[in-house]
């Protein structure tokens, strides 16, 4: 487990209290789901894979659909806690602590492939989508969410969202990881998945919620597929 990972360890049944330390998640998940299920349409039969699934937010809004999901993540009380959830809601998702390194050993292709605040806390960004992209089936989705590499973005999502507003956990974020979206395509390129669209996801203090829209300096997410074999 990495510095980063162990960082959700402490947050146990907090991933499902949604007036907890996670509430912003409970607060963006309606939004990021249904951005995600508007590109990639049908979901009943498809199969899905949630990498960093913490405690099984998204995974849950798949299953919900009738997609086939697998959910990972390196956090065994994460893990516990979307297992546990899952069971309660009589949803059928296969939960596993791993990583996408060990996953991808096993052979296993998903139709879809998705990566919602995650990627701004591995240390190998470049080896970690390498991993996660090999498990893309040729003309598979592959969608995602993290945070840009800005000025704003440090200023709104380290020094308000958390220390001000206590949005998120202090200390959950580091600067140094955020991503810009040029180095995201140019990966995403290196192994064969074009990127298809990128969009915003901003928040209104007047409204107290979280929209779509075209300012991608802070939260963005988008999606990409990957090319068809020749």
């Amino acid at each position: 487990m990495t510095s980063e990972s162990q960082k959700f360890e402490k947050f146990g049944q907090d991933w499902w209290n949604p007036s907890g330390r996670l509430f912003s998640l409970h607060r963006i998940n309606p939004l990021r789901f249904g951005y995600f299920e508007s590109r990639a349409g049908e979901l009943k039969g498809r199969t899905v894979l949630d990498i960093g699934c913490g405690g099984g937010l998204l995974s849950e809004e798949f299953a919900k659909k009738g997609a086939l999901v697998t959910g990972i993540d390196l956090s065994p009380v994460a893990i516990g806690a979307a297992k546990e959830h899952a069971s309660k809601s009589g949803l059928e998702i296969t939960y596993r602590v791993a990583s996408p390194d060990t996953l991808r050993k096993e052979g296993p292709l998903f139709d879809i492939v998705v990566c919602a605040e995650v990627l701004e806390h591995v240390d190998d960004l470049r080896g970690f989508l390498k991993d996660s992209l090999s498990m893309l089936k040729p003309g598979g989705l592959f969608f995602f969410a993290t945070i840009n590499k800005t000025v704003r973005a440090r200023f709104l999502a380290l020094f308000v969202a958390e220390d001000i507003l206590g949005m998120v956990p202090r200390g959950t974020h580091d600067y140094a990881r955020f991503i810009r979206p040029s180095l995201l395509k140019e990966i995403l390129e290196e192994n064969g998945v074009e990127l298809k669209e990128l969009v915003g996801m901003s928040y209104d203090p007047l409204r107290f919620e979280f929209r779509i829209s075209r300012d991608t300096s802070v939260n963005y997410l988008g999606c990409a597929r990957k090319g068809q074999i020749k």
